[in-house]
């Protein structure tokens, strides 16, 4: 039997007809034969009453050691109750935090990085037919204090604990049908990607996409952990994160978009060869801009007015967008 983590962010645990999503997941996987790992972020976004950034309100110009701590609470309170709503519904379920589930980590307590994990307990609730559920986002450092794995965490978590379970597949839930070629709400028709290799994944997550952190992003290459993008509210296969195929090794893999001012934001163009990029600086040539100097031959990126990125975005994904 296959292990399967299963990561479920802030919106798919912020409510109970959310969380009915969560449970139909978990169990696909048990009736599947496979054992779920499942690891939950906090609930919901600012303003909801467990949401991290409602925590931190709450110890404003708090130490360190302090803010990480109340940080970390949001997790626990997700493991906690998703764990007993699956009991409640008949799957055996444990909730385990960093200590627990032996995730020991190094590095400054707002930006830790998994070292190891002592997997003994995991395992031993496995082998027992129990459902792990995991905290996200928090680590145990050397002094046996509590840090966090930066904004995004619960995915460094899940890719974490897939490379140490060497589990088969680290599926991320959120909400979106996998990784698009851009921010889906700037524009709605841009093409989600069956797959995207590991080095690309990379350059968008350091270069501002938000499907998956950063440093999860780069622990997967480094590992060899394969990950799936997926929807909590659809089964749709999403899109498959893994080493280069043969036959995706040229082209654009996609572009982020991040705000400069309120007039202008920034284009990074990620491509899957330097060739590809080098091309592709035709395309500022084309929207009379310049090209930002860039360290990776596979960037292009600049400046563009704001109110017409949208127009920009259309023009250069015009080749990927399927006409009606």
């Amino acid at each position: 039997m296959a292990i399967i983590v299963q990561k479920f962010g802030g919106t798919s645990v912020a409510d109970a007809a959310s969380r009915a999503n969560v449970f139909k997941k978990i169990r696909q996987e048990l009736d599947k034969g496979n054992n779920p790992v499942v690891v939950v972020s906090a609930m919901g976004r600012r303003g909801a009453p467990y949401a991290t950034d409602t925590l931190l309100d709450l110890v404003p110009g708090a130490a360190a050691d302090l803010s990480a701590l109340i940080a970390s609470c949001g997790e626990i309170i997700s493991a906690c109750i998703v764990a007993n709503c699956l009991n409640a519904d008949g799957i055996p379920a444990s909730a385990l935090t960093a200590y627990t589930a032996g995730i020991m980590a190094e590095g400054p307590y707002d930006a830790a990085k998994p070292e190891t994990i002592q997997t003994a307990n995991l395992e031993a609730l496995i082998k027992s037919g129990i459902v792990p559920v995991v905290t996200g986002f928090q680590g145990v450092l050397p002094d046996s204090s509590i840090a966090t794995l930066g904004r995004g965490g619960s995915d460094t978590t899940a890719v974490a604990l897939g490379a140490w379970l060497h589990a088969e597949y680290v599926d991320i839930f959120t909400d979106v049908p996998g990784v698009a070629m851009t921010d889906p709400r700037i524009i709605p028709e841009a093409p989600f990607l069956s797959f995207l290799d590991y080095q690309s994944m990379v350059r968008l997550s350091a270069h501002g996409s938000k499907v998956l952190q950063d440093l999860s992003a780069r622990i997967a290459m480094e590992k060899k952990v394969r990950v799936r993008i997926r929807s909590t509210f659809d089964d749709l296969p999403g899109t498959l994160i893994g080493p280069c195929h043969d036959n995706e090794q040229t082209g654009l893999a996609g572009i982020t978009v991040k705000d400069k001012d309120d007039n202008l934001s920034l284009l990074t163009l990620v491509y899957k060869t330097e060739t590809d990029a080098a091309a592709a600086c035709k395309i500022a040539e084309q929207l009379n801009v310049n090209v930002n100097p860039s360290d990776d031959p596979n960037v292009v990126s600049f400046y563009f007015p704001k109110d017409q990125v949208k127009g920009a975005l259309l023009t250069i994904l015009s080749p990927y967008i399927k006409k009606e």
